[in-house]
């Protein structure tokens, strides 16, 4: 009687957190993709929804919420380090073809991605490691929220986790020195009726005192 044999496709697609610096760098993938993707293993800049990880230094990046809310592994660089040591083949003996750890036994050998989080950062909350493992309950987090970004680069670096878990994130131009604290708060009563809602403080780059005294009398507004 013949034997069937079955075989389960299981994309694998990294996702990996660059820096500013790294990001004008057109080889900075390079190192990346000639690791894993001989193993069949995507290595993309960018997040996309068929990423399984985001491979970041840090806990707390956009890209590391959007793995959060999406359900997928956040890991530190060492990960790979352990997939290519893993699909590493010793040497041949006895001119006996070479298995890797993964071929002999995929499941035993494949690293767990929960022992390779990032380290604790400058989260307001430190959390155990197994806070951060995939949990579909994130997926609607931020339903019937509303975010409110007086800055383009902070909206457009958290537009992606927050329209994906159910937010809706706005923007409010503020000039430095000019805008009046009034004017944001009247914005943020039309905005938010119906909604819970969140302002995402504004970082003033060349007036901190005017942006200190525009928060306080915000908070009191």
């Amino acid at each position: 009687m013949a034997h069937k044999s079955r075989l389960k496709w299981t994309p694998v697609v990294f996702s990996i957190s660059l820096s500013s610096k790294e990001r004008k760098d057109k080889n900075s993938m390079a190192v990346h993709r000639s690791q894993l993707e001989k193993l069949d293993i995507k290595t993309i800049a960018t997040w996309a929804d068929s990423t399984t990880h985001v491979v970041a230094a840090k806990r707390n990046t956009a890209i590391g919420l959007q793995a959060l809310v999406n359900g997928r592994y956040i890991v530190t660089h060492a990960y790979i380090d352990a997939i290519v040591s893993a699909a590493k083949l010793p040497p041949a003996e006895n001119g006996q073809t070479p298995q890797s750890s993964l071929e002999c036994d995929f499941d035993a050998y494949w690293p767990n991605p929960e022992d390779f989080l990032p380290p604790v950062g400058y989260e307001p909350v430190s959390k155990p490691p197994e806070a951060y493992a995939p949990d579909a309950r994130r997926k609607n987090i931020f339903d019937d929220w509303v975010f409110v970004f007086g800055d383009e680069v902070q909206y457009h670096n958290l537009l992606g986790p927050i329209t994906d878990a159910g937010g809706k994130p706005e923007k409010f131009t503020i000039k430095d020195g000019i805008t009046l604290p009034e004017e944001l708060a009247e914005f943020v009563q039309k905005r938010g009726r119906g909604n819970d809602i969140a302002i995402v403080r504004f970082r003033s780059k060349t007036n901190t005192d005017w942006e200190v005294g525009f928060t306080q009398k915000l908070q009191q507004l």
